[in-house]
């Protein structure tokens, strides 16, 4: 509440201190050494308010915290039925969110032609990257922004230092490799993909990024059977309580692709006179736990075990689950 208050303060002076300059330089009796030194004063004046705004807002927003040391996946689980129980028990749910940010704030692509993932997945899912590995140390990323935006990044840990050495363009894949995937994934044609790869080779010579912007959509069934052609293998990595996941595709023992995608998450939140207690959920099962405190302030772990507990029997999970967390405790955010 405070920081509405602050942000509100902060416009309120913004106007006051324009109306002061246009004031002090409309007032034809001040010289101009005079209107300069005022001026000053109400730029100091102006720096010192927003400062102590500033501060108000960063001590408000403080408190202590208890926060799981990694969230915890319990497979399948009746993900409506723990929303309805939840609210049921009075508790207040918020969400969806895909990872941390609200759907329409999420960059990604809602894909709809690939079976396969949405049996695991649902329907609700956002692919959010792919990779594609033309060796163990060469990669080329694919960054899905939204349904005509993708940007491809090419990264290669051969070098000295990984992530600070000097990119080279003998550091790409082959560049007929390269055209075959843009070819595939986005339906251009091969002049096309030379056009953008040049224009990239370009840019790595004057020290910028390997990297590209393509402004067209994705044949994202397409990029899914080539990664399925090219593998033996593949497997889903567990969601933690944010709902990401990788699908990872192996040949044999070797990584040759990814897909990153998100399913939604809720938060669901019981507020106590003691503290404010959240289970942040998905829809593959993956939970984890915090708990809000004034900045300083800690409670016996069995005391909040305990409230924990009640939350998962009220919900519909085993309260046994709670015991598998380990909790770090942090007295201040900052």
């Amino acid at each position: 509440m405070l920081g509405i208050f602050a942000s509100i303060g902060v416009v309120l002076c913004i106007i006051v201190i324009a109306g002061l300059y246009l004031k002090v330089w409309k007032n034809k009796t001040y010289s101009v050494t005079k209107k300069v030194f005022l001026s000053l004063i109400v730029l100091v004046f102006m720096v010192v308010l927003a400062y102590s705004l500033f501060f108000l807002v960063l001590i408000n927003s403080d408190h202590a915290s208890y926060y799981t040391t990694g969230g915890k996946n319990f497979g399948n689980v009746n993900y409506r039925q723990i929303m309805e129980n939840a609210e049921e028990a009075d508790y207040e749910i918020n969400g969806p969110f895909f990872v941390n940010v609200r759907p329409q704030d999420s960059t990604g692509i809602h894909p709809n032609n690939i079976p396969e993932l949405e049996k695991h997945l649902g329907d609700e899912y956002l692919l959010k990257f792919a990779t594609y590995y033309y060796n163990k140390d060469t990669v080329m990323e694919l960054m899905f922004t939204d349904e005509d935006r993708t940007s491809i990044t090419f990264f290669n840990y051969s070098r000295p230092d990984p992530h600070f050495s000097p990119f080279k363009v003998e550091h790409l894949p082959s560049d007929n490799w390269i055209i075959d995937k843009m070819v595939l994934v986005f339906g251009f044609d091969k002049q096309r993909s030379i056009n953008h790869i040049q224009a990239m080779k370009a840019g790595i010579e004057e020290g910028e990024r390997p990297k590209m912007e393509i402004s067209s959509p994705v044949s994202t069934h397409l990029l899914y059977n080539d990664m399925e052609e090219m593998s033996t293998s593949s497997n889903f990595s567990l969601t933690r309580g944010e709902g990401s996941t990788t699908l990872l595709f192996y040949n044999n023992e070797e990584l040759v692709g990814r897909i990153n995608c998100v399913v939604p998450n809720h938060r669901i939140v019981h507020r106590t006179e003691n503290g404010i207690y959240s289970v942040k959920i998905d829809k593959l099962g993956g939970v984890d736990l915090s708990l809000e405190l004034d900045s300083g302030e800690s409670i016996p772990e069995e005391k909040y075990i305990g409230v924990f507990k009640e939350m998962f029997n009220n919900i519909g999970l085993p309260e046994s689950y709670v015991d598998e967390f380990e909790f770090d405790y942090s007295p201040s955010v900052w």
